[in-house]
């Protein structure tokens, strides 16, 4: 734990140690500067943010409170370019690591890995509160008709949902209805989530649900022909608010070896519908894998805006492989041991 006279001069409203036992990622990002200077090259805070959410700028779009979603929908539509982290593992460990990394989102797979429900919870509910709100939890759900494990996560904190394997505007409906609180959809209250008057707060005007429904988004995962080809109007829906682009299971369905780019024309026809649907609604995004600079610009290119930048299975393997390499080479190469 980073103690709070660690923290130097920081701003008190970056400086949350003493109140809520975590830093926030601009007081990290000090920190790691200072006491290990060689780290500058890899987080520089005087870069001028241009393009990328400014990680000063994160916490306004928290939620009243740490039990209500960060406000996913108000971020996209700001237009800046959203960068994301991969939590595969079901293990509240890892999130809390990641939540202190300071991520825009961070999209939690229970599609491909088997999570426990409770342990999903507490997922959400440690990057919510471990990231101060900053850091928004995204779940791409088992199926596009998992409306149980929806509410699980929804109940819990959630900023958004993918819908996977989506193709059709009736397939959005049904899951938007079980993720709009009335009169936009049918989602039913949650009666052991919220402390009356402790965490239900809101501004004046608002309450828990309206504010769901304005800050919670509905992201369809598109990935097969007939999901492209239906994606102007799946882009349309007035409660779609994103598009994730499945480009591996899309070049299997196109009959292409797996991958996430490629230069195939089957596949970059479609890459291109896909952008010139989303170029028709700028108030919202495409998201994709995004693994790597050359693979940041080609996604740059076609205009997706939140990208998929790292995975923590893979920082994993490979920050350990890469350790192993760096160590046997500096042993072989030791002056001691000539």
């Amino acid at each position: 734990m980073i103690r709070k006279e660690q923290c130097g001069a920081a701003a008190p409203d970056r400086c949350l140690v003493s109140r809520l036992g975590y830093i926030t990622t601009a007081t990290a990002y000090r920190f790691l500067t200072l006491r290990f200077p060689s780290s500058r090259k890899l987080v520089n805070m005087s870069i001028a943010y241009n393009h990328v959410l400014d990680p000063t700028q994160q916490h306004t779009y928290a939620g009243p409170t740490r039990q209500q979603p960060p406000n996913l929908r108000g971020l996209i539509q700001s237009g800046k370019i959203l960068v994301g982290a991969v939590l595969s593992y079901p293990s509240t460990q890892v999130a809390r690591t990641l939540a202190a990394t300071g991520a825009d989102w961070i999209w939690i797979d229970t599609e491909h890995v088997a999570w426990p429900n409770s342990v999903l919870v507490e997922c959400i509910q440690i990057i919510n509160h471990e990231s101060g709100g900053r850091m928004v939890p995204i779940v791409r759900v088992p199926s596009k008709t998992a409306f149980d494990i929806m509410a699980y996560a929804l109940d819990a904190g959630a900023g958004g949902i993918i819908l996977p394997h989506i193709e059709t505007t009736e397939e959005v409906d049904a899951a938007a209805h079980a993720c709009r609180f009335p009169p936009e959809g049918h989602r039913s209250f949650p009666p052991f989530t919220f402390i009356p008057g402790v965490t239900d707060t809101t501004p004046s005007g608002e309450t828990v649900y309206t504010l769901a429904n304005k800050h919670v988004a509905i992201i369809p995962q598109v990935e097969s022909p007939l999901g492209i080809t239906n994606i102007a109007s799946i882009f349309a829906h007035p409660a779609v608010d994103a598009i994730m682009i499945g480009a591996g299971d899309l070049r299997l369905e196109l009959g292409l070896p797996m991958g996430f780019v490629g230069t195939e024309p089957a596949f970059t026809s479609a890459m291109d519908a896909a952008a010139a649907a989303a170029k028709q609604h700028p108030e919202k995004a495409l998201v994709g894998a995004a693994l790597g600079p050359e693979m940041i610009e080609e996604r740059l290119r076609l205009g997706f805006r939140m990208l998929i930048t790292t995975i923590d299975f893979h920082t994993l393997a490979f920050g350990t492989l890469g350790d192993l390499k760096r160590a046997r080479d500096s042993v072989e190469g030791s002056r001691y041991l000539k």
